[in-house]
């Protein structure tokens, strides 16, 4: 094996055992040490337990100016024991869902003055979940093959960073914007590394994702406070503060880090497929200087922005479509229903997010294409 094949080799084991090290910090090493107390929230004492349907009973329907309501008593199984339970329903609600014997649900037990009284919550779907999840899994990894198999443990590696420090962090009272950039930082650290492999490619975007993540934050942080937006324009984010009380969470610092996580897997695309598109034409012709690399690789850059901003705003139009057809059933001008916290709050989260994807193209490109060259002249 050649000196300089060593030396590949020894640069990418370090990179790989840096990444490990750095995951098992935030995710392992952090938790462990009680570097945060995460807030416990307050619940009902009440346990949600498993049960599968053996007989529905249907009961009285009754009329009423709001709509049809449905009794019916269901009968469950539950830890070898069949109970009943009586549920109402409105047609058209959340909790309309018909039931059939061998179906599974969720109960709660609620402990009360007369015994432990079981109510209804909602359907089982644990099992659809994991299976559906399963053969996605099956289905990069057919496609992608070892790549799409990296693939997927950077994915795994993204969701212990949110689940293990970017949400108990959150909770403890940390700055939300602090943690999320912390937090997308070891992200895109992780998923471009394992994804990617240590290459040159990977370097530039990884440099480029840094850069765009700092701006966009920047400009988010600028864009909430110039449209003075609250960060509890959904119920989601008010009952948050509801449970929490107010003063632990900052709601606006909780806006600013979803953006900035909304982002970075948008980022690591762009940069990605930039630092590649310019590695692949420095590669078909080594004679191409920075210059010449970056007018070609921006011409690819021109198609990714048009594809991927209009891409970013369908995700966050389909999120909110139901807060969409709200406001548009008020049937008042655009101009007043853009005005709304919640209609604003996704306008300037497409908007911040669209900027950072049009900046990253052009950065990244003139960095790939300097690297490039700068490796051209070193050989």
């Amino acid at each position: 094996m050649s000196a300089p094949v060593i030396s590949q080799t020894r640069h990418a084991v370090l990179a790989y055992l840096g990444v490990a090290g750095m995951l098992f910090a935030f995710t392992v090493a952090l938790p462990a040490l009680g570097v945060w107390q995460p807030r416990a929230l307050p619940v009902a004492h009440e346990t949600i337990r498993e049960a599968r349907v053996v007989e529905v009973v249907p009961g009285e329907t009754v009329t009423t100016p709001s709509g049809v309501i449905r009794q019916q008593r269901v009968v469950v199984e539950v830890e070898g024991q069949r109970v009943p339970v009586d549920r109402a329903f409105q047609d058209g609600g959340g909790d309309a869902f018909v039931l059939e014997p061998g179906d599974t649900v969720l109960l709660a037990a609620v402990e009360g003055e007369q015994g432990v009284v079981y109510q209804l919550k909602d359907r089982s779907r644990r099992f659809s979940v994991w299976m559906l999840t399963f053969a996605f899994a099956l289905l990069v990894v057919a496609v992608g093959g070892w790549r799409g198999a990296l693939s997927l443990v950077g994915l795994i590696s993204s969701v212990l960073v949110i689940a293990r420090f970017v949400v108990p962090a959150i909770m403890s009272g940390w700055d939300p914007l602090l943690v999320c950039i912390a937090g997308g930082l070891v992200i895109m650290t992780a998923t471009l590394t394992i994804g990617h492999g240590v290459e040159r490619k990977t370097a530039v975007a990884l440099g480029a994702t840094a850069a765009c993540l700092a701006l966009t934050g920047l400009l988010a942080a600028w864009s909430v406070a110039f449209a003075r937006l609250t960060g509890i324009a959904t119920d989601d984010a008010s009952t948050l503060q509801v449970l929490v009380g107010g003063g632990v969470i900052d709601p606006r610092g909780l806006l600013l880090g979803g953006m900035i996580l909304g982002a970075v897997g948008v980022l690591d695309d762009v940069t990605t497929t930039q630092a590649s598109a310019v590695a692949e034409l420095h590669e078909a012709n080594p004679s191409l200087s920075p210059a010449e690399l970056f007018r070609r690789g921006m011409n690819v850059g021109r198609d990714h922005i048009a594809a991927t901003t209009n891409t970013l705003l369908l995700a966050y139009a389909g999120t909110a479509l139901p807060l969409i057809l709200i406001l548009a059933a008020q049937q008042q001008p655009a101009g007043i229903l853009i005005s709304f916290d919640a209609l604003a709050t996704e306008v300037v989260r497409t908007v911040v997010g669209s900027i950072g994807i049009v900046a990253a193209v052009p950065l990244t490109t003139a960095i790939a294409a300097y690297s490039a060259g700068w490796g051209r002249r070193r050989g």
